[in-house]
């Protein structure tokens, strides 16, 4: 299989990205604090139908940091530069978690890059967290913004816990513009409140929703053939869509 390695550079940051396979393009965004290498089942699972687009997170894996703190529309920026040095006008958009609100934020911004989402336990505001896990995180974004004074690593973490403290903010208003098809999946024991995914669900028009019996918020990892099946059933009925 065919398999590239590069970077593109970002107005303040090399953009570390993978291409695999061939067929129709399928953009991967991984989770906050992680990089390209968790979706490893992913990639076996669907690399001989898809061209997968891997992408690792400014500050990420093998990307740098940048200067700028950062949001979800600085990030999509990057997303958006890495497609326009591939070439690639449309692509699916698989995202887990800060990767699935990414991958929201970049249909919002660019609605015509995107032939269809797969949004897996994502969230629109921060308040979409389990209260527990909400309050341990913006702890921890106070604890490394103070250490981060004089810690370079601590800033980092700063920036990472930021993403969660203080990120996403989608206009819900804007979902209803969405004209693709949309897969939102969570699981039944996820990080993200079921109130807040059903939330989702009805704000986007004609969109799925899988609720996962047993899941927790890393299910896509410890259940992958479960949700492999699902994401490729659903990649099967858009893709015959769109060539009809």
């Amino acid at each position: 299989m065919k398999k590239k390695e590069h970077y593109v550079w970002v107005e303040d940051a090399h953009i570390f990205y993978q291409v695999i396979g061939q067929g129709k393009p399928l953009v991967l965004l991984h989770g906050n604090g992680e990089n390209h290498k968790y979706f490893r089942s992913q990639i076996q699972f669907f690399r001989r139908e898809y061209q997968l687009i891997l992408i690792d997170t400014r500050g990420h894996g093998k990307s740098s940091p940048g200067y700028r703190r950062w949001n979800f529309g600085l990030l999509a920026k990057d997303v958006e530069a890495v497609l326009e040095c591939l070439g690639i006008e449309k692509a699916a958009f698989l995202g887990f978690s800060d990767g699935a609100n990414l991958a929201l934020e970049v249909a919002l911004r660019s609605p015509k890059r995107v032939t269809s989402l797969i949004l897996v336990s994502g969230n629109l505001n921060p308040q979409g967290m389990k209260k527990g896990f909400y309050l341990r995180t913006k702890l921890m974004y106070w604890l490394y913004e103070k250490i981060g004074k004089i810690n370079q690593r601590a800033c980092l973490k700063w920036q990472l816990y930021g993403l969660m403290a203080c990120h996403p903010h989608i206009n819900e208003r804007e979902l209803s513009r969405l004209k693709v098809p949309v897969l939102i999946i969570a699981g039944e024991k996820d990080l993200i409140k079921e109130n807040h995914t059903r939330h989702i669900h009805n704000l986007i028009p004609n969109s799925d929703l899988v609720l996962v019996p047993g899941a927790g918020h890393m299910g896509i990892y410890e259940k992958p053939e479960t949700y492999n099946r699902m994401i490729g059933k659903f990649l099967k009925k858009t893709v015959a869509k769109i060539e009809k």
